[in-house]
């Protein structure tokens, strides 16, 4: 189904069940249309500056973690110093909030020697003191492998993985830098993903030393084909994978529920993109960068390309039989990784400007004809009050929406726990609205 509308008490009293009611009575409710400073920004993603950031990525002939660093055009050095450059240009422009942080450490890896890895940050701080804890993270990698992993000599372009989803990041932080968002921004090029997610998993484990609460990341990984292997050409439907719960029957989880945000959120500003939820923790048998964030138990998915090609990825460059191996920046479309830029504005940009999802949230109706739904009010000084999700329980997409008001429980009268699934948002006085958040048993 398309994006949930939101509409005023008048169109919102509906009957839910059997021609009861929801109690206590609707109130008005914000209006969570377009926001078009959101709709501005999405617009103001560049393929042109998306194509100039793949090809020097890629024109640094490798980027694996143990290649070059001293050589000013060959190497991970090389391209993490053009990395660092790009990121403080955005810094250092007019009115930017943003600042640049290097994150170095010293690994010892079972695939590959003692090596040096730099995550690059790009922090764009809260506007708001309620919300100094609440991160939200986008991410993509920038080091690169061929045919061997071990081999930190021979090209390996990268230009699709993940030249892409670096642009990714270095295009949002250009375009945010300036922008006040009521939660914090960390926009990160992380290093080691070819060998065992290493930067991601250093930067999971970093967050809560630092105190962030981790309220949804994205990473972009393969953000760049629009031609499969299979010989499907799609240059609109990007993937979105997100992992479920580990509770036992609990298929559902945060990360589910941020990426039905990120597809609501593309499909409300109408992004020509087709979000294609994909419920599983990433591509079978492979990882990425989300991962290690998940399994922390924060919300994380992973967006790529519509049909993969391998002849693409992890190939070193060449021609055998009349096909052509290697990831190349030719095969790169700058106009879809900018789609998948403009989905990551949508999710992001509304989610940071929203209040807080509701906390300690908890569901109750066991052997009852009613179900009940409590939490605990959020302190933001903008808070309008909360909306009531429901779906049945084989429906993916939230179905019915009803907004409850500046309230900390609510009863749907005659409507069983058992048929549905339920969820809470928070809304502030604009109408931003925050992701759903899902209750445990109270």
């Amino acid at each position: 189904m398309g994006p949930l509308t939101v509409r005023r008490a008048a169109a919102l009293s509906v009957v839910l069940a059997a021609g009861v009611l929801v109690h206590p009575p609707l109130s008005q409710t914000p209006d969570a249309g377009l926001d078009p400073e959101i709709a501005r920004m999405a617009g103001e993603i560049s393929p042109a500056e998306i194509r100039a950031t793949v090809d020097a990525l890629a024109g640094f002939g490798t980027r694996h973690s143990r290649s070059a660093t001293a050589s000013a055009a060959r190497g991970i050095g090389a391209a993490r110093r053009w990395i660092e450059a790009h990121l403080s240009r955005s810094a250092q422009a007019p009115a930017s909030r943003m600042t640049v942080e290097l994150d170095a450490w010293e690994d010892e890896n079972a695939r590959i020697a003692r090596t040096r890895f730099v995550n690059i940050m790009a922090i764009i701080p809260a506007a708001q003191p309620e919300a100094a804890t609440r991160w939200y993270i986008a991410g993509g990698h920038y080091d690169s492998r061929n045919s061997d992993p071990k081999d930190a000599e021979g090209d390996a372009p990268g230009a699709n993985d993940d030249a892409s989803g670096t642009a990714v990041v270095l295009e949002l932080a250009r375009v945010l830098a300036a922008r006040r968002l009521d939660a914090n921004l960390l926009l990160v090029a992380f290093d080691g993903e070819e060998h065992g997610l290493i930067g991601s998993r250093r930067l999971a484990a970093l967050a809560p030393q630092r105190g962030w609460q981790v309220a949804g990341m994205i990473t972009n990984d393969i953000v760049g084909g629009t031609l499969g292997g299979n010989g499907v050409k799609d240059s609109t439907t990007i993937r979105c994978f997100s992992g479920g719960s580990r509770e036992p029957g609990g298929a559902d989880s945060s990360s589910r529920e941020w990426a039905r945000y990120l597809r609501t959120q593309a499909e409300r500003y109408d992004l020509s993109a087709r979000i294609r939820m994909v419920f599983r923790i990433d591509r079978f048998g492979r990882g990425g960068d989300h991962i290690p964030f998940h399994e922390a138990g924060w919300p994380a998915l992973r967006l790529t390309e519509a049909a993969e090609d391998y002849t693409r990825q992890h190939q070193n460059v060449r021609t055998e039989s009349g096909v052509s191996y290697g990831d190349v920046p030719g095969m790169v479309s700058a106009d879809y990784v900018a789609r998948v830029a403009r989905a990551n504005v949508a999710a992001l940009v509304s989610a940071a400007l929203a209040p807080a999802p509701p906390s300690d949230l908890k569901i109750a109706g066991a052997v009852t004809q009613d179900t009940v739904l409590t939490w605990k009010r959020g302190l933001e000084p903008d808070l309008a009050g909360y909306a009531i999700y429901m779906r049945e329980t084989t429906e993916p997409m939230w179905e019915r929406r009803i907004w409850a008001g500046a309230v900390e429980s609510f009863t749907l009268k005659g409507i069983s726990i058992d048929n549905s699934f339920f969820g809470v948002a928070a809304v502030d006085t604009s109408g931003h609205e925050s992701p759903v958040a899902l209750p445990t048993r109270g």
